[in-house]
């Protein structure tokens, strides 16, 4: 509903009388012919209506009368003018009343269509202020979007994506030899991440020691890390937090908030946390994030869904586990990483709903494919992922974007082939599949059209 056109308009004064006589039409047309007749009948009883005269007095009021209130009012007027003909003429003007009839017809249409086309210029009116009203405020609103979107792009320019592949730099070796010691680190590096990228001033991770996995987490089972500028807390002092207690129970980040349920800093007094982002491995939560100290301006639910998100990703990354409880199968691939990082990257867009995008490259010739996977594998980004599979007489290159969107894909197809030399080593079929295809992907892949 439009509020804006609810607005009551100041009348004037000629506005307020218009609107009194088109009220009471009727008894201003009775009034305005009785007093005609009145004065007719004072001057000239025998011409009461002055049909007789040089100019047409009837003929004028019938004008008026009809052009300003329409059809019904002009018979009102021409049934009272006809009256007075038959009573106060010896023989009824015949004549007289039927030019009097004809022209209240022609006034009564040169009323409507004037009405009728007042009436639609003033719905063409509305509905133009109306859209010019709704225009307005989507440009507006565009406007504020374009705003917060460039003092995001200043403030925060690093997105998830290359949030994660800076910390897969600095840790590119942790893979290879766990230890508690390598994992703290691991951690420190992403708090030093989380301060530099979404402005957390201080927070820890308190995560568990190696060979507790199928242990509840707990102070005895537990280590906890620090970032630059975090008081150093007790395990008993975070065990009795509230927030810790609640991500613990439900698995699920918890946070200060407001009554409507938006991040607030106004109020701290049950919690000595603002934020308790979990880690769920399995059935156990592994690790938690809490924060203590967070500006306003960056303590928002974009935010903190961003960095719950960079902590599963990149605790997985630590554990090597397959979180999901079921595993997906790409049909024909039998490359583990490449699967695990399917299901690690479908384990977040079923809980976060933020999607990633899949291509399948099919070439019936080997030589092709071998030519096209090498091309392939020298441009592929950091986190992006390919792999090769066979079903019977073709070939598939299956590549991965985590965390990025079609046009990504579509970007690096148009890329791939500019560098191809030879145009016949162009010449393949692609398709594009989102994480939720899964299903979809494989009857590709199998040519099973028919399920």
């Amino acid at each position: 509903m439009n509020f804006a056109n609810k607005r009551i308009k100041k009348l004037s004064k000629s506005d307020i009388i218009l609107n009194k006589i088109k009220k009471y039409a009727y008894l201003e047309t009775i009034s305005i012919v009785g007093s005609f007749l009145f004065i007719g009948y004072l001057f000239n009883p025998q011409d009461i209506c002055f049909i007789h005269t040089q100019i047409s007095y009837a003929l004028i009021l019938l004008a008026i009368l009809t052009l300003f209130h329409g059809f019904e009012n002009g018979l009102v007027a021409i049934g009272m003018l006809s009256g007075a003909m038959w009573f106060f003429y010896p023989e009824f003007p015949y004549t007289d009343f039927l030019v009097l009839l004809l022209m209240t017809m022609i006034f009564s249409e040169f009323h409507y269509y004037w009405t009728k086309k007042i009436k639609e210029l003033e719905v063409e009116a509305n509905y133009k202020t109306t859209k010019l009203n709704e225009l307005s405020k989507a440009f507006y609103t565009l406007k504020i979007s374009h705003d917060q979107l460039e003092k995001n792009y200043v403030v925060k320019p690093m997105s998830i994506r290359s949030a994660i592949e800076d910390i897969l730099q600095k840790d590119a070796t942790l893979g290879k030899t766990k230890t508690d010691e390598n994992i703290s680190k691991f951690y420190k590096n992403f708090l030093e991440l989380l301060e530099k990228s979404f402005n957390v001033n201080s927070g820890l991770i308190i995560h568990k020691n190696l060979g507790h996995e199928e242990e509840e987490l707990s102070a005895e089972n537990s280590t906890i890390t620090y970032s630059a500028l975090c008081e150093e807390y007790s395990k008993e002092e975070i065990s009795a937090s509230y927030l810790f207690n609640r991500a613990l129970h439900f698995k699920q980040p918890v946070y200060i908030s407001d009554k409507a349920g938006e991040p607030t800093l106004e109020s701290k007094e049950d919690s000595k946390f603002l934020v308790a982002i979990p880690f769920s491995l399995g059935n156990h939560v592994a690790s938690v994030l809490l924060i203590d100290r967070m500006p306003f301006m960056a303590f928002n639910k974009e935010n903190l869904t961003s960095i719950a998100i960079l902590l599963e990703y990149l605790s997985t990354s630590i554990t090597q586990t397959y979180t999901p409880d079921d595993f997906y199968k790409i049909s024909t691939v039998t490359d583990e990483s490449f699967l695990y990082e399917y299901n690690r990257l479908r384990y977040i867009y079923d809980k976060y709903s933020v999607n990633s995008s899949m291509m399948v490259l099919k070439i019936e010739s080997e030589l092709q494919t071998m030519k096209v996977h090498e091309k392939i594998t020298k441009m592929l980004r950091s986190l992006d992922i390919v792999t090769l599979t066979q079903y019977n007489d073709f070939h598939y290159i299956i590549l991965l974007f985590p965390l990025s969107d079609k046009s990504s894909a579509l970007g690096f197809l148009k890329r791939l082939q500019y560098n191809i030399k030879y145009e016949k080593d162009k010449e393949f079929e692609v398709m594009h599949f989102g994480l939720h295809q899964i299903e979809l992907m494989n009857k590709y892949i199998e040519d099973n059209y028919d399920t």
